[in-house]
């Protein structure tokens, strides 16, 4: 059952193995501050991190995680920390509008055994390819979580994903939103209107 924590910093700090976490957000800074303090965290507890984010987020994620003592870099390569953009990921994964398990798979897999060979055996992903994917293809983006979930049952791995959201628009989107919501362990609206909605 989804749920939206007391203490969110806490949860995004020292999440479970497995936990799926999601963040509803209307302002970017919101999910800038989110996505550093979750990979973040990992990094300084000896995690490895996995970002798949557009160019735009990614670039300010790593600046704030520079900011606040974590060096990063935008580039592949960084010992325990991985970047992926999110559009060009997308446009591999999604066949005929369907997101493709083997495909799904085959991209997300090798990244996460170059960490594991890398000496990290928890690993925190930070993901963008659903906010993407779900103004095209409500249905498909759905299912991209259940792929998702099936990935994370195999342990040792904890991800969250972000959407953004004009609040005026969620009790139009109020259905999907439920969809999307249920697919996730933890839920943080950015605001108490949108919780109300949400939950």
């Amino acid at each position: 059952m989804t749920s939206v924590p007391r203490q969110w910093d806490a949860v995004l700090h020292r999440p479970f193995p497995c936990d799926h976490l999601i963040q509803v957000y209307s302002d970017a800074e919101v999910l800038v501050r989110a996505a550093a303090h979750f990979i973040g965290s990992g990094l300084a507890l000896g995690e490895g991190g996995l970002v798949i984010a557009t160019p735009d987020h990614l670039g300010a994620l790593c600046r704030r995680l520079t900011e606040t003592g974590v060096a990063v870099t935008e580039s592949q390569g960084s010992r325990g920390f991985i970047a992926v953009d999110a559009e060009d990921a997308l446009q591999h994964l999604v066949q005929d509008g369907w997101p493709d398990r083997q495909t799904f798979r085959r991209l997300i897999r090798p990244l996460l055994d170059r960490l594991r060979e890398a000496g990290y055996d928890r690993i925190r992903i930070f993901g963008e390819m659903v906010n993407l994917l779900w103004p095209q293809n409500h249905e498909a983006t759905v299912r991209l979580e259940e792929l998702w979930n099936e990935l994370l049952r195999d342990g040792g791995v904890c991800l969250l994903c972000a959407y953004q959201i004009d609040p005026m628009e969620v009790e139009a989107r109020r259905h999907l939103l439920h969809q999307i919501v249920r697919q996730h362990s933890h839920a943080f609206p950015e605001s108490r209107e949108v919780s109300r909605s949400l939950l």
